[in-house]
């Protein structure tokens, strides 16, 4: 009775150690991660997988190419690179369209990614194999694109893993810089007296101290303004482009392209997986930066120096 006492404790122990695992791996899948779907940056990702499957094939000429003999073998072979760069763009640009539910990238997770990524293996694997039947270069099967997609997953959600790690570590120790840095200039700027901003046209002018404007939204004709007056925030619509006057001081950077933010009006910066988010002060308001606005608000670091 003893022993089956301690086996059954132990198989507790045990299913209750199992079930706390699956818990935290699906807590870290769920665990925010950045993407390049849809952008500059998933472009460059997609030639450079191509122009590296293109010297792959043609200088290591792998999985038996180096038998393949044909008068055009080289450009046969420089083919694998394009096929793969097609497949890539697909991954990054065609599905993203299809699917925009999934492909959110407010909402882009480990889980996503490794998902992503699979996708991508899965696509690439089997034009590779479409083409190469196709120009009879080598003769694939399809239990070789399964081979390899299973081959494939373990290392995926490493490497996922890894790059989220990397990006919360970065992001996470920049956001804190950058809001030291916001401290730091707006200590050293709040002795400076600034000219008043005079926004929008002739009949439909808003005038405001540069401390009163917190942030913008602009579209092709219009902007709306968010700024402070004596009984809280308010939001006052312009028929009119105000870029050129607030580029014209430094205090009102870019975090978007269609968003202009008064750095006095900065709450807090936070970074994450997926970059940095800026909290606005005296709103709700939270603005998911994009990667190729990161600059800006990085630069702060540098002006912060020289203040």
């Amino acid at each position: 009775m003893n022993i089956l006492r301690a086996i059954s404790i132990t198989s507790s122990h045990l299913l209750n150690f199992i079930r706390e695992q699956l818990i935290a791996l699906n807590e870290a899948f769920r665990l925010p991660m950045a993407t390049s779907i849809r952008s500059l940056r998933g472009l460059l990702i997609s030639l450079l997988v191509g122009l590296f499957v293109a010297i792959i094939a043609v200088g290591m000429q792998p999985f038996g190419l180096d038998l393949f003999t044909h008068e055009q073998k080289t450009e046969l072979l420089l083919g694998f690179g394009g096929v793969a760069t097609f497949a890539m763009l697909i991954v990054k640009f065609i599905l993203p369209a299809i699917f925009p539910k999934f492909y959110d990238k407010q909402n882009w997770t480990i889980a996503r990614q490794t998902l992503h990524f699979l996708i991508m293996v899965l696509l690439i694997t089997s034009l590779i194999v479409v083409y190469s039947n196709i120009f009879h270069i080598i003769t694939f099967k399809i239990i070789d694109i399964l081979k390899i997609f299973a081959l494939s997953i373990i290392p995926v959600i490493i490497t996922t893993f890894i790059q989220q790690r990397v990006f919360q570590n970065k992001f996470a120790a920049c956001a804190e810089l950058i809001n030291g840095a916001l401290q730091k200039l707006a200590n050293a700027e709040s002795e400076q007296t600034l000219s008043a901003l005079v926004l929008g046209e002739k009949g439909e002018r808003l005038s405001l101290l540069p401390n009163q404007f917190i942030y913008a939204e602009t579209a092709k004709d219009t902007a709306d303004i968010y700024w402070q007056n004596f009984l809280g925030v308010e939001k006052t619509t312009i028929h009119a482009d105000i870029e050129k006057e607030l580029s014209a001081n430094d205090q009102f950077i870019h975090l978007d392209k269609h968003i202009i933010v008064n750095i006095k009006g900065i709450l807090k910066v936070e970074g994450n997986a997926r970059g940095y988010q800026v909290r606005i002060a005296r709103t709700t308001r939270e603005i998911a930066v994009p990667w190729r606005f990161h600059k800006k608000l990085e630069r702060l670091i540098q002006a912060s120096k020289a203040a």
